[in-house]
């Protein structure tokens, strides 16, 4: 009998033994994924041209942010529990660094949200938890606008699904660094947009490689896209008169200089009478290239100063015709459209007060300029997922921006 309560202990002994290693794993794991919420936390407070750490946390909250409150949450949650079972210091530790996850977590996601509210749009963080791809269904129709030395350029169509042949037109310029890029690459976005009623064009223009710089091509490559949009739109079911250009980084200075250009009567295309769009959207635009050359943080591949000088064409201190055909800030004038900016205040590779500087000269020039400035937000800080908290944010505001100016359905 004795020997059978012995083997009765062994055996409880063994099974607490293994409850208690498994709480402690529990614990560990709670621990490190906390620290590695707070570790982006505190790298989203500090300068994204400072760090890589810097740089990697601010490009996370606008996509994953909600993700990463619910990480914090379940590892207070396990971290709790661990101390209930006493794991002693090890759990106590896993809930104040947990806790601090939480809280940190918590305050950005919803000062993201709160940003977007205020700007007229919304960002649902729940809905946010369930990311998409930025590929949806593809184009409803490619065609060639022009063929430039053997090189067909196309633009991809994307039709409302009902329209009396009158609908709102968008013009959309991808961006890339200039170097690479697809007019299909916010594929989700650009049929977001079509879904809601307007008639989408999203454009090529020639990329730049180490043989041929496109400073001067890129510019007369989205003109003539722009004059045959103008020719062909009511084909198929646009308004021209209701035209907006979109664009982003690389094609967001595309898109400024265009507009602006042909507004003061700079632009001229072989394929036809440029437009001038009756408003401008651009998120994070390469405004200045000056200070993107010497303040982008660099990235392995896609360094700010080999973006620049392979766009120009070489080291832009020595070409200052060039740099000044590609500033946005040679076509600003009081003649030029209404703009919306959409601005990252973490933007480590266009710096975000280059582009607040640029939209306070646009203004004191008379330009109507509307900057929106997205907190713990970094360059294509919407592109990255579908229905991310920053993709609903910069589809709702533009949306709301272009009704109001009676440019949307």
């Amino acid at each position: 009998m004795a020997t059978s309560q012995v083997g009765i202990h062994s055996t409880d002994d063994a099974k607490a033994t293994r409850h208690d290693w498994l709480w402690c794993a529990m614990v560990v794991v709670a621990l490190f994924l906390a620290s590695a919420a707070l570790l982006l936390v505190v790298g989203a407070l500090r300068e994204p041209t400072r760090s890589v750490h810097a740089v990697v946390s601010s490009a996370v909250w606008t996509t994953v942010g909600p993700h990463l409150v619910v990480l914090s949450l379940v590892a207070l949650m396990l971290g709790v529990a661990g101390h209930r079972r006493r794991q002693g210091r090890l759990a106590a530790l896993a809930v104040a660094v947990a806790s601090a996850a939480v809280l940190g977590s918590t305050a950005i996601t919803t000062r993201i949200v709160q940003a977007a509210s205020a700007a007229g749009g919304s960002a649902n963080p729940v809905y946010g938890l369930w990311l998409g791809s930025m590929h949806a269904t593809g184009p409803d129709e490619t065609v060639t606008f022009t063929t430039v030395n053997g090189q067909a350029l196309h633009a991809a169509v994307y039709r409302p699904p009902q329209s009396d042949g009158q609908a709102p037109v968008l013009i959309y310029i991808h961006g890339g660094g200039y170097m690479i890029g697809s007019m299909v690459e916010t594929d989700a976005d650009l049929r977001w947009f079509a879904d809601q009623g307007w008639l989408v064009i999203s454009v090529e223009y020639r990329l730049w490689t180490k043989e041929t710089p496109t400073w001067d091509k890129a510019p007369t490559d989205v003109a003539c896209a722009a004059a045959w949009v103008r020719s062909n739109a009511a084909a198929h079911g646009g308004d021209a008169q209701r035209l907006s250009l979109l664009g982003d980084s690389a094609g967001g200075s595309l898109a400024i200089n265009l507009a602006y250009a042909a507004a003061l009567g700079q632009v001229q295309s072989d394929c036809g009478l440029v437009p001038v769009p009756s408003a401008v959207v651009v998120q994070y635009p390469a405004v200045d290239p000056l200070s993107i050359y010497e303040h982008g943080y660099p990235v392995s591949g896609f360094e700010p100063r080999m973006l620049m000088s392979g766009y120009i064409g070489g080291d832009p201190y020595a070409l200052p015709d060039r740099v000044r055909a590609v500033s946005s800030y040679s076509y600003i004038s009081d003649k030029a459209p209404p703009t919306l900016i959409l601005a990252p205040e973490k933007d480590g590779l266009v710096p975000s007060w280059s582009v607040y500087r640029f939209a306070d000269q646009a203004r004191f020039a008379g330009v109507d300029v509307e900057l929106v400035r997205i907190p713990f937000a970094s360059h294509v800080y919407n592109q990255v997922a579908s229905h991310s908290i920053g993709n609903q944010l910069r589809l709702s505001i533009t949306r709301r921006y272009l009704r109001e100016r009676g440019l949307g359905p």
